[in-house]
């Protein structure tokens, strides 16, 4: 594992053993796409007792983005094609400003492919930076260019 990919793990407190299970789960896609994974991330939010609750590894690549869902206790992978896949996206955000994130932070990507594949992507407190930098770097680049409308044009043949 990358040591920039176990510090952001161990900064949203990941210790031992999920820090080994994330480790699996990397090692496993690393398999099927050698050298090209750039990014990961791990979708979080606290429960009502304040307990960081860990959902799903997201790991990027220049064109895929791949999702080992409930990480931590199932095996369930799957990947798609992100490059100028975007077709909608929507960030809902609490007590962030988009700068800096405080211990009140919360942050929802929510985001819709032209592969009919969609997702949500949850932060709290510091991972929400985590969130804003893959959003910028993953998601708006692979924003679908769609074409101008073409003008139509009238003959007046009525």
């Amino acid at each position: 594992m990358k040591h920039e990919w176990k510090t952001y793990l161990e900064s949203i407190g990941i210790q031992k053993p999920f820090l080994e299970r994330a480790e699996e789960v990397i090692d496993f896609y690393q398999q099927i796409y050698q050298d090209q994974i750039e990014d990961i991330f791990v979708t979080e939010h606290f429960d009502k007792d304040g307990n960081r609750q860990y959902e799903s590894l997201w790991l990027f690549s220049k064109t895929s983005m791949m999702e080992a869902k409930r990480f931590l206790t199932v095996d369930d992978f799957d990947c798609s094609p992100l490059e100028n896949q975007v077709r909608y996206w929507c960030i809902k955000k609490e007590e962030y400003n988009f700068l800096e994130a405080s211990n009140k932070s919360h942050m929802t990507l929510e985001f819709g492919l032209f592969t009919e594949v969609g997702g949500i992507i949850k932060a709290s407190r510091e991972n929400c930076n985590h969130l804003k930098a893959l959003f910028l770097k993953h998601f708006i680049p692979n924003e679908k260019k769609c074409p101008a409308p073409s003008q139509q044009m009238d003959s007046g043949d009525g």
